[in-house]
């Protein structure tokens, strides 16, 4: 037993003096590096079954290093809610954001919104980014429905965080009249 316990010692040692080590520990609570939206509300009726878009506020990093996104999570998700895709999309090929929309953008627009996965979101240091990031889902149920806020997980500086960013966006879903949603045609959109 103690040949075990010195050689583990030995090894423990070893091991730090070549120094080898774990990664950081996740932080335990959240570290807002983004700008953080306040006194905005914000509300839309829409139909059951319909893709809803919702745009995040524009990311301006606080800090002195660049962040990139690694994911974005609706808190508080309703079991009637299906999300669909979570993209960024450059404000360069809209000439501006959103708060919320709806229809397949990408499919529907292509010419102003060309998707990409929110990893490739990064705000350089004490800058806005120059993207901005869409969640499209349905509700499948009608019902009142709160988007109060999203939990951003990030890297920067090589560490990895998180941190909540505030929506306060409310929706109506009603169930449409009879025979359904009925897609708007393609040569209807934009135009």
């Amino acid at each position: 037993m103690r040949r075990l316990l010195r050689y583990t010692v030995i090894v423990g040692t070893a091991a730090a003096a070549a120094g080898c080590s774990t990664p950081a520990p996740l932080r335990s609570g959240p570290r807002a590096v983004l700008a953080v939206q306040t006194g905005i509300t914000d509300g839309y009726t829409r139909n059951t079954d319909e893709i809803v878009d919702i745009g995040l506020p524009p990311l301006h990093n606080l800090t002195g290093h660049a962040v990139r996104l690694l994911s974005v999570q609706w808190v508080g998700q309703p079991a009637s809610a299906r999300i669909i895709s979570i993209y960024g999309s450059a404000y360069a090929d809209l000439g501006h954001g959103f708060i919320g929309a709806e229809g397949n953008l990408p499919i529907a627009c292509p010419g102003w919104y060309q998707p990409v996965p929110v990893t490739s979101v990064v705000t350089p240091p004490h800058r806005d980014s120059r993207w901005f990031v869409v969640i499209s889902f349905t509700l499948t149920k009608p019902g009142f429905y709160h988007f109060n806020r999203v939990k951003i997980r990030y890297v920067t500086d090589g560490h990895r965080g998180w941190q909540y960013q505030n929506l306060y966006t409310s929706y109506k879903i009603v169930s449409p009249p009879l025979p359904g949603p009925v897609p708007i045609h393609r040569s209807g959109i934009w135009g």
